[in-house]
């Protein structure tokens, strides 16, 4: 993460050392001596890489490093920081948290966007601002990751990415890396810009930005302060056609043939909206299990759903009521006008303003930088309202208990039917179940101030053998405030109008004493909700609730550091630095009243979060040159360097890292280190207030129809016994209220640490100016901090040593016959903790070519990373190697082929996805499963649950004037689609991956589709 100085120290990763004060001196009094700024250069050859001061590149440095320039980057249509570091080949191998996850719960909230390298997650990786720490911000209490909202994306030059652990020479979180984002530092006068991308389909998921730059360079200093405005608009599912359409995609086992759905009113294979929701759809509860009411159509060889025995006593027949699971369907049943306006790609809206500067005061350099940022984004979805209404409930609101009354076109005149196929001892009445969607909404407001203020110098002649040694220290305060709010269903309104009740299900009665002002009668089957699907206004307007909450992280960084030569070795000085630093983090989320009472309806609840962490370090780094000049060993050189980090939350903690750096011929050099990283516990890890949600029995319980009686066989033998173990019948359909997950605070949490290993050979030919570096790396972690949410009972029952492994302690489930929920699985403790390892290995190759062709200049960078092993164990003898399925693809990698030609230049950029597959992980196979594998409900499918290979390209063309250039491209010329995909096998129970309508959902895929891309700068 080092700079370039107008006298460089002699230290590689001595400087490295020195991250939080040396890095800014360095760049600042280079750009001091210098009497002009340059035009912006579109060839960077030569630099400082992160880790070095040494004036180096990724092909010389001792750490392997990836450098990425903002020229190259808006060559290829990337628009902002975010887009850039998740593409790049050291992070596009695991799922990137991006803006289309605004329908999950993320850490830093919705809109919050963040880099994770190695798949190891974003608080394992350390990003800096011109190597200084940048504080973590977004909102709600899990907020500990950098934002890359923040990134003052205006001014950027480059980001240079260290692909090792680090933290002997940065601290806590460089486990998996280092992102190091470097600002312009030559800016003498203004430069404007604006950019957009346009998609084809209206201005879904289209960018825009427009920006200010100004700099200054003095006689004594220099100053430069930019200002950006970036919007994104929102993807939703209607923009494109696609996405609106999920089908079943299953096929024949036999034939191969498809054998989905059919859609009687065109005859093609049936679409569903996002949702998966079938409206019309009423399952009716009785005696010998669930009777579904719809209106569906299976193909003649598709998947055989049976009929279910015939209504006894029903007094006509209603086309909502036939006597089989599915009868035609169409449009009308599945998509839903509130499906097409949710968002797939959140919207946001961004203002940056940075600045930065020194000044020469005769003894020393004062210097500072100040950041200012605010983001709007707002993350609009649907939710399902599935509540099973009570049998007792009168005829407003259950229309089976309407003796002799009409309810659609029929009479309800049916007895006998028991509201519980669990118990079957209580009944005689319907229980039907609802399905009706409603929107919820979270907003966030979030504001960042970070300013940086600092003094550096050099020691003078009388200060011993410290002469000609730098000193610098500095001082920086951020603070993070987020404003958030939810919009969903009041929860008290809705069941008091229902007769509903959270803890047992019971009958309450419409209404009761003590119900909400208001309180009136919710009708879920009126003619006007099942033909929609959704509330009426009237009654959407009388559940309406918001409610909002406020976010703060504040953040203290105090450091001093020297750094010079110690003395003379025969091949060269020894080097040392050592510093002293100091940092405190401080976390309050206060949720608003409405979130911390669960009032509402089947979403998140949430506890106020609050905690505060001290930590106090040291560290010192050497570096040796041993050997010069000899056959074989051209250069030899060795760094050490230790750090020890005292923190008020757990204690002492130390590392070490040492490398080597073995240059044999000007042609071919080798490189390798060894170090120990660690990470201490983030606030929320160990702070977080209880945070509450619902989770659906089908998507947390494997022990839902594990065997079938219509045949078939059983997914996974070891569930199926477990569960049976247990009483839980082979056809248990999961009829039981949502289970209830808490996710909170860890108790008595140790640090994580690991241990990281690198060795790289790189080849420099003389016969052209070509430079290839391929190096290996191991990263292990041990005592990894995390929740494992609802996969602990998936882990649980397909354990080997049920009922007694660990993650059985985890969850409760339902086993008494009496409980109106038996069998039902009804909490899940989902805190943190520390589970045993998570291990990444992998291959990184980097290329560049330059040559001279014709009358120009031709161009070639390239990066790979290929992913040997992506494995986390959660306790001995419990690992799974998540490499290669789907979202975490072995492959990846970037190419970009460059042709400048006096004023022109000519790029054409690829970024290639490798082919994903869950085969291997769930069934110990790389092709698919038997063809008699059954899906939950008991049909026979051959399903697709691979993704193939695909590369996305990106053409365009810039030209330079005097005072300004235009650049004008088109990204995924080939407006490539991703991969097709079935709905998740569930055979393990503990990891499946979504769909985007009928595509992979993952943050490596192009949802958009192709897009110009115009980019247009002046300089004054």
């Amino acid at each position: 993460m080092m700079f370039f100085r107008k006298r460089l120290l002699c230290s590689s990763m001595i400087a490295g050392l020195v991250t939080m004060g040396a890095p800014a001196l360095a760049v600042a009094q280079d750009t001091a001596a210098a009497p002009a700024a340059a035009p912006d250069s579109t060839e960077v050859d030569e630099l400082v890489v992160t880790g070095s001061r040494i004036r180096r590149n990724e092909f010389n440095s001792t750490s392997p490093v990836q450098v990425i320039t903002s020229e190259g980057s808006t060559l290829a249509g990337l628009v902002s920081g975010s887009e850039i570091l998740q593409g790049a080949s050291v992070s596009a191998g695991s799922t990137q948290i991006n803006n289309q996850f605004g329908n999950f719960v993320v850490n830093g909230g919705g809109g919050v966007n963040t880099v994770s390298l190695r798949g190891l997650g974003d608080q394992r990786t350390l990003v800096l601002l011109n190597g200084r720490r940048l504080p973590p911000a977004g909102t709600q209490g899990a907020v500990a990751a950098v934002d890359l909202n923040i990134l003052p994306d205006a001014i950027v030059e480059r980001y240079e990415i260290l692909k090792d652990g680090a933290s002997s020479i940065y601290g806590s979180d460089a486990v998996a890396g280092v992102v190091n984002v470097i600002t312009r530092n030559k800016l003498d006068g203004g430069r404007m810009e604006a950019s957009g991308t346009f998609g084809g389909g209206g201005d879904g998921g289209n960018e825009y930005t427009l920006s200010a730059a100004f700099g200054k360079v003095l006689s004594k200093g220099r100053f430069q302060i930019s200002g950006q405005y970036y919007e994104q608009k929102a993807l939703t599912y209607g923009d494109r056609k696609d996405l609106m359409c999920e089908q079943q995609y299953s096929f024949d086992p036999v034939t191969g043939a498809r054998n989905d759905w059919i859609d009687v009113d065109t005859g093609t294979y049936k679409c569903t909206g996002p949702s998966g929701a079938l409206f019309n759809y009423i399952p009716v509860y009785s005696s010998t299990g669930a009777f579904y009411g719809s209106r569906a159509s299976i193909a003649t060889d598709g998947p055989a759903y049976p009929a279910n025995p015939p209504i006894v006593g029903a007094a006509a027949a209603d086309p909502r009521l036939p006597g089989y699971r599915f009868a035609p369907l169409n449009d009308r049943d599945t998509i839903n006008d509130l499906e097409r306006s949710s968002d797939f790609l959140s919207p946001v809206k961004r203002y940056t303003l940075y600045a930065d500067g020194q000044y020469d005061v005769g003894f020393g350099e004062v210097y500072g930088e100040f950041l200012g940022h605010q983001r709007k984004s707002s993350q609009t979805n649907i939710q399902q309202l599935f509540p099973i209404i009570a049998p007792e409930a009168p005829c407003s609101v259950n229309p089976f208990n309407c003796v002799g009354a009409s309810w659609g076109n029929a009479a309800q005149t049916i007895p006998g039917w028991d509201p519980n196929p669990n118990n079957p001892a209580d009944g005689g009445l319907y229980a039907p179940q609802a399905l009706v969607l409603t929107p919820f909404k979270y907003t966030q407001d979030v504001t960042v101030y970070r300013g940086v203020l600092g003094l550096r110098g050099r020691f003078g002649e009388n200060v011993g053998f410290l002469n000609g040694w730098q000193w610098d220290g500095y001082g920086s305060f951020s603070k993070n405030r987020g404003k958030y709010s939810l919009t969903g269903i009041n929860s008290a309104k809705f069941l008091a109008g229902i007769g509903g009740d959270w803890a047992s299900s019971d009958f309450t009665g419409i209404c009761p004493a003590g119900s909400p002002a208001g309180c009136r009668p919710i009708n879920l089957f009126s003619e006007q909700v099942l033909r929609t699907g959704n509330l009426t206004p009237d009654d959407y307007t009388y559940l309406k609730l918001k409610d909002t909450g406020i976010t703060e992280y504040e953040q203290t960084i105090a450091e001093f550091s020297i750094s010079g030569d110690l003395f003379k070795l025969p091949a060269g000085p020894l080097s040392a630095a050592v510093g002293v630093s100091y940092r405190h983090d401080k976390l309050d989320d206060k949720p608003g009243a409405d979130l911390t009472a669960q009032n509402f309806y089947n979403l998140a609840t949430a506890s106020r979060t609050k905690g505060s962490d001290t930590v106090k370090e040291a560290y010192a780094e050497l570096e040796a040159p041993i050997i010069k000049a000899l056959p074989l060993v051209e250069a030899l050189t060795v760094n050490l360097s230790g750090r020890v980090s005292d923190y008020k939350s757990y204690g002492t903690n130390s590392t070490y890292k040492a490398g080597l750096n073995w240059q044999i011929s000007s042609e071919y050099r080798l490189r390798t280190s060894y170090g120990t990283s660690f990470r201490a516990p983030a606030l929320f890890e160990l702070n977080l207030g209880d945070q509450g949600g619902f989770l659906s029995q089908a998507s947390v319980d494997p022990c839902i129809r594990y065997a079938p009686p219509e045949g078939g066989g059983v997914a996974n033998p070891t569930i199926a016994a477990n569960c049976a173990a247990q009483g839980i019948p082979g056809d248990y359909g999961g009829n039981n209220p949502s289970a209830f997950i808490v996710t909170g605070g860890g108790k008595n949490l140790k640090p994580e640490k690991s241990k990281a290993f690198s060795a790289g050979f790189i080849w420099t030919p003389k016969f052209a100016d070509i430079n290839v570096a391929i190096d290996y790396y191991e990263i292990d972690v041990n005592n990894q901090v995390t929740s494992n949410g609802a996969a602990v009972i998936g882990q649980c029952y397909a354990s080997s040593d049920f009922p007694n492994n660990p993650f059985c302690n985890l969850f409760t489930r339902d086993l008494d016959p009496n409980s109106p929920t038996y069998l039902g699985i009804t909490n899940i403790d989902g805190s943190f903790r520390n589970i045993v390892s998570q291990t990444s290995r992998g291959i990184d190759l980097t290329t560049r070519y330059n040559r001279d062709v014709g009358p120009g200049k031709l161009t070639l960078d390239m990066q790979f990373s290929y992913t040997l092993e992506d494995s986390q164990e959660l306790f001995p003898g419990s690992t799974d190697d998540f490499n290669g399925v789907i979202g975490e693809p072995k492959v990846v990698g970037n190419t970009q082929l460059r042709y400048r030609w006096n004023d022109l230049t000519f790029s054409w950029s690829t970024r290639f996805v490798g082919h994903q597959s869950n085969y291997k992980y769930q069934f110990d196979t790389d092709i698919a499963p038997p063809s008699n594998f059954t899906t939950p409900q008991g049909s026979a499918f051959k399903a697709k649950n691979h993704a193939e290979a695909m590369w996305y390209h990106s053409l365009s063309v810039r030209y330079e004037a005097d005072k300004w250039e235009g650049i004008v491209g088109v990204s995924n010329v080939f407006n490539e689609a991703p991969p097709k995909v079935s709905p998740a096998l569930q055979d393990r129970g503990n990891y499946t991956y979504g769909r985007a309508g009928s595509y992979a959902f993952a943050s490596q895929y192009d949802y958009i589709g192709r897009q110009v891309f115009v980019n247009l700068t002046r300089r004054f």
